[in-house]
């Protein structure tokens, strides 16, 4: 038996904040770089962050509030601004979760992120740095790894109906087999009639049946038809009794 091993954890990521009581002047503590963040489309990610000073001591933030954003490639937007979770205050450790549906419309890219901290005690609003550049905007890499990417659908064209008088049998638009699953979505108007996938090794070949012929009856639902295998060219054939097919679709 194969086996293999999968982890489960959370990202943790060690963040600078300078002293502003001036108990530390020098910079003892310099993180070269900052690793980069990883955000997966279609789930939810939790960001851990250990907030040090300069001598590398967990800061107390008992009194803080700690703003997370993520701003776009191009640093001219903002994606998202969500105040962070204390997991131990006194400890300098807390959290953001940047969730799903925050993702959602988002592209795959390289973003940045970056985090502001707000003191109940005082006006002050300071950056957190993630280098030792005083860098205040680290990268985050938005992907796509957990769900499929997102690929949209091809219109495929539908024959004129009302132009076809006498003739009971027509054909969609032809469009070329690209993956060995597609689905043909169909909608339907008091559509009586057969619905039938064809395919062919080219477009000047002898076209082939594609599964079971689809049979139906003053229908004006939405329906699907998977089709398996790779063929280079593929069609609808349709024999309407009366009604029409309103809209094809293919993925």
């Amino acid at each position: 038996m194969f086996t293999t091993q999968v982890y489960l954890y959370k990202q943790k990521h060690q963040v600078v904040l300078r002293d502003t009581t001036q108990a530390l002047t020098s910079m003892r503590y310099n993180p070269v770089y900052a690793k980069n963040l990883k955000l997966h489309k279609g789930t939810d990610n939790v960001l851990v962050f250990t907030f040090v000073n300069q001598d590398q001591k967990p800061v107390n933030n008992s009194t803080a509030t700690f703003t997370f954003r993520l701003i776009n490639r191009e640093g001219n937007d903002l994606i998202l601004a969500k105040t962070m979770t204390a997991i131990d205050a006194t400890k300098g450790t807390a959290s953001v979760t940047v969730t799903e549906q925050n993702l959602d419309a988002v592209d795959i890219q390289k973003a940045h992120y970056s985090i502001e901290r707000s003191l109940s005690t005082s006006d002050l609003n300071d950056a957190v740095f993630v280098d030792d550049h005083l860098g205040g905007r680290g990268v985050v890499e938005i992907l796509d790894s957990i769900m499929p990417e997102h690929t949209e659908s091809q219109t495929v064209t539908i024959p004129d109906f009302l132009d076809s008088e006498g003739e009971t049998t027509h054909y969609s638009s032809e469009w070329q087999g690209t993956n060995d699953l597609q689905t043909l979505q169909y909608k339907l108007n008091a559509f009586t009639g057969n619905i039938q996938v064809e395919g062919a090794t080219s477009d000047d070949e002898l076209w082939y049946n594609l599964g079971s012929e689809v049979s139906l009856s003053s229908s004006s639902s939405t329906g699907y038809i998977n089709i398996s295998g790779y063929h280079p060219y593929l069609r609808l054939r349709i024999e309407e009794t009366s009604g029409s097919v309103s809209e094809l679709k293919v993925r």
